[in-house]
């Protein structure tokens, strides 16, 4: 049976860790959705959470994944001035940062026999 205490705590860390990667973009239109999502999962984490709980902040999470304008479209980049762009610098990591919420939000939702 799966530790659904121990998978919320391993997404509330990858939520942290997402909220100071976008922290580099103050433009990132999806950091307060983030923001929101790890603030219900400390709550849940605090208060106790049933798997009906738990399924919604998951598909809260996953909602912004795939799709046309979704997180998946997101370019971590800025404006030089000289009308170009460059990445911006501390971001490597956002796919990889990124792919660990997805995977630990689907985590939560996904019910072992």
């Amino acid at each position: 049976m799966s530790n659904r205490p121990a998978q919320l705590q391993n997404l509330i860390v990858h939520l942290l860790n997402l909220e100071q990667v976008l922290a580099l973009d103050p433009t990132c239109q999806w950091a307060g959705h983030f923001s929101r999502c790890l603030s219900t999962a400390k709550w849940l984490a605090s208060a106790g959470a049933s798997q009906d709980q738990l399924n919604e902040l998951s598909g809260s999470v996953m909602s912004v994944f795939g799709g046309m304008g979704s997180f998946n479209d997101y370019a971590p980049v800025r404006s030089t001035g000289d009308g170009a762009f460059a990445a911006i610098s501390g971001m490597e990591g956002l796919t990889n940062v990124s792919g660990l919420v997805y995977d630990s939000a689907l985590a939560l939702r996904t019910v072992e026999p």
